[in-house]
């Protein structure tokens, strides 16, 4: 049986290089989301003889690919896996694979799996250029809006520290006062995660940016590098009844900071369809897609 624990603030250390080095684009290959989440999706790590593995043990126990330098030991990484969720009582299943590890899946189990697309859990990814000079007509609405709160607005921009992580709080509150944090909205652990980001803001080596009106504290975003090619955000806050709010902290953060980055990782929708619709609004790059991927039956056929 693996053993798999909770990441710690400790682990970074050793972990973070080993989700970069690996090239992979999703939100849950930064450490910040392992580590923000883990009271919600029961985030666990495990090392085994060089290889890295992760799993969700929440209701749905489900794995993760496994990590390893060399290729060749996937199956038996697989094999592992399929073994503990068998001595654990779960069926088996893996979550997040994209569309070339469902290739490689099928190449190494030729006719062992099942895959089946998800898609309010596939990330959206976005060109940085874009999201910094939002050129062409393609976002002429979002230069609008920006150009609307500038005039109306006496507005200021600045970066995340210790000083000012309490204002994020407060709209954080205000926003869930607002909206509602209901499970079915998928936003009901969401305060719990940006709690536990602000608490360990420096030990995970996050950053952000925070938008005053008038003084006040009205937006912020924070987010981490997932690796030298992509950065994740994991939250953005608006309060409401500021026109073009969102779009501004969107491209203040984003000019400001990631233009180093070639892809900007926003997550998913969830399914919901303002947030899909929101999100689909700044043309992403590349929807990295999600396919779980479970036992065929015996008798059954695999998807191919």
């Amino acid at each position: 049986m693996l053993k798999f624990s909770f990441p710690e603030l400790s682990d970074r250390k050793w972990l973070s290089p080993i989700l970069s080095a690996s090239g992979k684009l999703g939100s849950e290959w930064a450490f910040g989301t392992l580590f923000i989440w883990k009271n919600t999706y029961y985030s666990k790590i495990c090392r085994v003889d060089g290889c890295t593995l992760l799993c969700f043990s929440g209701p749905r126990h489900t794995y993760n690919m496994p990590l390893c330098e060399n290729e060749s030991r996937l199956p038996e990484m697989i094999d592992l896996m399929i073994e503990d969720a068998t001595e654990k009582g779960h069926p088996f299943q893996l979550w997040g694979a994209t569309e070339d590890q469902m290739e490689k899946l099928k190449r190494f189990f030729p006719g062992r799996f099942l895959y089946s697309l998800d898609r309010d859990g596939s990330d959206y990814l976005y060109k940085s250029e874009d999201l910094i000079r939002l050129a062409g007509r393609k976002f002429h609405g979002k230069r609008n809006h920006i150009s609307q709160f500038e005039r109306k607005y006496d507005w200021s921009y600045e970066d995340l520290c210790q000083e000012n992580l309490v204002d994020c709080r407060l709209i954080a509150k205000q926003w869930c006062k607002t909206h509602g944090c209901r499970d079915q909205d998928g936003f009901a652990s969401e305060p719990c995660a940006i709690d536990r980001a602000l608490d360990h803001f420096e030990g995970l080596h996050l950053a952000g940016g925070l938008i005053r009106v008038s003084g006040e504290p009205v937006a912020f975003t924070i987010g981490e590098e997932i690796n030298p090619k992509a950065y994740l955000l994991h939250f953005e806050k608006a309060l409401d009844g500021y026109d073009g709010l969102y779009a501004v902290i969107n491209h203040e953060y984003a000019a400001r900071h990631l233009e180093q980055y070639e892809l900007i990782n926003r997550e998913e929708d969830m399914g919901i369809e303002g947030l899909r619709k929101a999100k689909l609004s700044y043309h992403p790059a590349l929807l990295l897609n999600r396919y779980r991927v479970t036992l065929a039956e015996k008798n059954g056929d695999a998807e191919t």
